[in-house]
C-alpha cells in the first residue's frame, strides 16, 4: 500500500469513528469488511482502540460469496444465522466496508441471501445500533460498472473527499424549505409523473456528520459517500408513474431503464428495458411490503458521479431516487416491513412541493 493510500485510509477511519459514528469508550464495534478493504478495516479498528472501544473485524470475499451462493442449497442460503443475530445484542456500532459484487450470481439467490440478512437488519433497527456503510472500490465492482478499475477507484475516492460541511449546509437549507410540506409531485421529460403525500413525516439530512439533532431524530445510520435529503412518503399515497434512467445494480444483478406504475402506494406494473429478469426475480422473491413506496430523496453531493453503485449514484447532485420496500427504521418512521429496500434513480427531475417548484430539470431552485 502506498503512503498516500495509508494517509487516506487513516483520514477516512478518523472521520468514520469520530464524526460519522461518535464511537466512545466501552462500545462494541462490528466491522464487516470486504477482503480488499482490510487495510481500511484495520485503520478503523485502531481508531476504535484509541477511543477505548472494542472492535471486531469480519471479512468476506467475492470469491467466497459467489461460491457459497452457487453451491449451497437455496434453503440453507435463506436460513438466518441465529448466532450472528444474537451477537447483535452486544453491538453498539456496525460498520460495513464495501459490499460483494455478484455479477454471475442468479438474482433469486441474491434475494435469498437478503432474506437471510433481514433478521440482522431488524436487530440493527430495533436496538437502534449506529451504522455506516461505505462504498469501497474493488475490481469486481468496477467490472459490474463496466469501468476501468483506476477510473472507478478515482470516482469513489473523489466523492468521499467532498467538503462535508458544505454538503451538510446544503441539506439543511433544502430541509428548511421543505418543513411542513404536505404533497410532492415529481415529473420528468422521460415519463415520470408521480404524486404522493409526506404530511407529518420527518425530512432527514444524510451529510456524513452525526450531530445531536440526528441523534434526537434517531437518524443514526448513514452512507459514505454522503449527500442526500430524504423522507418516507405516506405509504398508501403514491399514484402515477416513475421512470428511472440510471442503471441499477442490486449486488451485481443489473437492470436499465425501469418504469414503475404506482396505485395507492403500491407498484401495480413495471417495465424494464434491459435486465427485466433480474429485476423481476429480485422483486418477486423479496418478502413483505416489497411493492410499496418507501423513500423519496434528492442527491446533494457535488463530487459524486455515476458508477452503477446505488450507494454513490443516489448521492449525485440534482438526482432524485425513490425506494420501494422496507422503511421502518428508527429514522424513517415508516410502516413497510420487507427484506427489500431498493433505491432507483432518475436524472433531470422536476420536483414540486405543495405547488412550489424546488427543482427544475435537476437544478435546485432553493
Amino acid at each position: 500500500m502506498t503512503g498516500d493510500k495509508i494517509e487516506l485510509y487513516r483520514t477516512l477511519a478518523t472521520k468514520m469513528v469520530n464524526d460519522c459514528l461518535r464511537v466512545s469508550e466501552g462500545e462494541m464495534v462490528w466491522i464487516a469488511s470486504m477482503r480488499e478493504a482490510l487495510d481500511l478495516a484495520e485503520e478503523v479498528a485502531l481508531e476504535c482502540d484509541k477511543k477505548g472501544a472494542k472492535p471486531l473485524i469480519q471479512f468476506l470475499s467475492d470469491h467466497y460469496m459467489t461460491r457459497w451462493l452457487a453451491e449451497t442449497d437455496i434453503k440453507f442460503v435463506e436460513t438466518p444465522q441465529e448466532h450472528v443475530v444474537e451477537a447483535f445484542n452486544k453491538v453498539d456500532v456496525y460498520i460495513g466496508l464495501g459490499k460483494p459484487a455478484l455479477k454471475e450470481t442468479p438474482a433469486e439467490r441474491i434475494s435469498a441471501w437478503r432474506r437471510m440478512r433481514k433478521p440482522m437488519n431488524d436487530a440493527i433497527d430495533s436496538r437502534e445500533i449506529r451504522w455506516l456503510a461505505i462504498t469501497f472500490p474493488t475490481r469486481a465492482m468496477a467490472e459490474v460498472s463496466n469501468m476501468p478499475f483506476k477510473k472507478f477507484e478515482k470516482a469513489v475516492l473523489n466523492a468521499l473527499e467532498v467538503d462535508y460541511q458544505k454538503v451538510s449546509d446544503r441539506g439543511k437549507q433544502i430541509i428548511n424549505n421543505l418543513l411542513g410540506t404536505k404533497s410532492i409531485h415529481v415529473s420528468s421529460g422521460k415519463g415520470t409523473d408521480l404524486r404522493f403525500e409526506v404530511t407529518g413525516r420527518k425530512w432527514l439530512n444524510d451529510d456524513g456528520i452525526l450531530d445531536d439533532e440526528d441523534i434526537a431524530n434517531k437518524d443514526i445510520g448513514m452512507n459514505l459517500p454522503a449527500g442526500e435529503v430524504f423522507v418516507a412518503p405516506i405509504e398508501e399515497s403514491a399514484n402515477g408513474t416513475a421512470f428511472f434512467d440510471v442503471p441499477t445494480s442490486y449486488f451485481g444483478a443489473t437492470a436499465h431503464n425501469i418504469k414503475l406504475t404506482f396505485q395507492n402506494g403500491k407498484v401495480v406494473d413495471f417495465k424494464v428495458e434491459k435486465g427485466e429478469e433480474n429485476f423481476r426475480r429480485i422483486f418477486e422473491t423479496a418478502t413483505g411490503d416489497k411493492d410499496k413506496i418507501a423513500e423519496f430523496a434528492m442527491g446533494t453531493n457535488p463530487k459524486a458521479t455515476f458508477i452503477t453503485d446505488i450507494t454513490q449514484d443516489e448521492k449525485v447532485l440534482g438526482t432524485v431516487h425513490i425506494a420501494i420496500g422496507d422503511n421502518k427504521g428508527p429514522a424513517y418512521g415508516g410502516k413497510n416491513d420487507s427484506s427489500l429496500h431498493w433505491d432507483l434513480i432518475m436524472t433531470k427531475p422536476t420536483v414540486e412541493t405543495d405547488g412550489k417548484t424546488i427543482m427544475k430539470d435537476g437544478k435546485f431552485r432553493i
